[in-house]
């Protein structure tokens, strides 16, 4: 904004000049929300107000992000929703458990009296598909296990979970890396951690296909607020992707358990991420349109001075 006159960058010019008239003729501080401007080629709404200096000279304009507001309140839904949501899974992963136990001894025994190979055929997949869901709802038990905290480069998390999406990814899939050099530690259960970037970078590489691109990105941003606290610097890790993005009536329900757009998927991957990143002390959010979608991890960042605890 430096350099530019007002109206530049206004786009309701003729409000922001009626508000400080107000404010100036009435001798009163006045407020104005969600007021459209541009500033960089972005959108933005500003929540402005007006307070007169003394002596009637001028006029004081403070204006603020709106966006940073609506930022924390989306904050605090996600995180009431997730405790609802760790509760759901883990009572639906209990439930699962025991009748897939006796579904798979009942195929094994049937598999032993089936004298036919193409008989046996089906229940070998009762008996794969028994085992794969059993290995679903154990990783859904473990994932709210004991944390092992230690502080660590964000970058070692980052580069384990490039390494092994590189090896999955197909060959039309491009794997860019846009780090930061300059960040500093976190303190976190790197397993976890791993885990939970997994989840969201296998999620891209399923939205992209057979061709497209995936970047994994770290910077670091100031004065961010998780959980109602403030933090004077935290490390974003994202991953974007070039995918068809999330669709607009699924995003404020995507951390939610069983809610997914794939015919194959099993809608908890998110949701074990949310968990996990908040058990971290961090958060996990996205932002989605049509050939972009970037999920970014915020992690507060451990700055010289700062005395770490284990959270667990």
């Amino acid at each position: 904004m430096l350099g530019h006159a007002l109206g530049e960058i206004i786009v309701s010019s003729d409000e922001l000049i009626e508000l400080c008239a107000r404010s100036l003729s009435n001798g009163v501080t006045i407020g104005l929300r969600a007021l459209k401007a541009r500033a960089s080629g972005r959108e933005l709404s500003l929540d402005c107000r007006a307070s007169p200096l003394e002596g009637g000279q001028g006029v004081l304009l403070e204006l603020n992000d709106h966006a940073r507001e609506r930022k924390i309140v989306r904050e605090s839904q996600l995180v009431a929703g997730q405790k609802l949501s760790r509760q759901i899974v883990r009572q639906l992963a209990h439930e699962v458990k025991n009748p897939l136990g006796g579904m798979r001894g009942a195929a094994q025994l049937l598999e032993r009296k089936l004298g036919s190979g193409e008989l046996k055929r089906y229940t070998e997949i009762i008996i794969a598909e028994a085992d794969r869901l059993a290995a679903l709802v154990d990783r859904v038990l473990r994932a709210g296990g004991t944390r092992r905290e230690e502080t660590i480069n964000p970058h070692e998390l980052t580069e384990h979970v490039a390494e092994l999406i590189a090896a999955e990814a197909p060959e039309g899939v491009t794997l860019v890396r846009d780090y930061d050099p300059s960040l500093p530690s976190v303190s976190v259960d790197r397993d976890q951690l791993v885990q939970a970037l997994l989840n969201v970078a296998r999620n891209a590489l399923q939205a992209v296909g057979r061709k497209g691109r995936i970047i994994l990105r770290t910077r670091a941003v100031a004065n961010f607020v998780i959980g109602g606290r403030p933090h004077r610097l935290v490390n974003s890790l994202e991953i974007e992707d070039s995918g068809p993005g999330i669709p607009e009536d699924m995003q404020e329900s995507v951390f939610l358990p069983l809610v997914t757009s794939k015919t194959d998927g099993s809608g908890i991957g998110l949701t074990i991420a949310q968990d996990l990143v908040s058990g971290n002390g961090g958060l996990l959010e996205f932002e989605s349109r049509p050939g972009r979608t970037v999920f970014q991890i915020r992690l507060p960042a451990v700055l010289p001075g700062r005395v770490t605890g284990n959270r667990a």
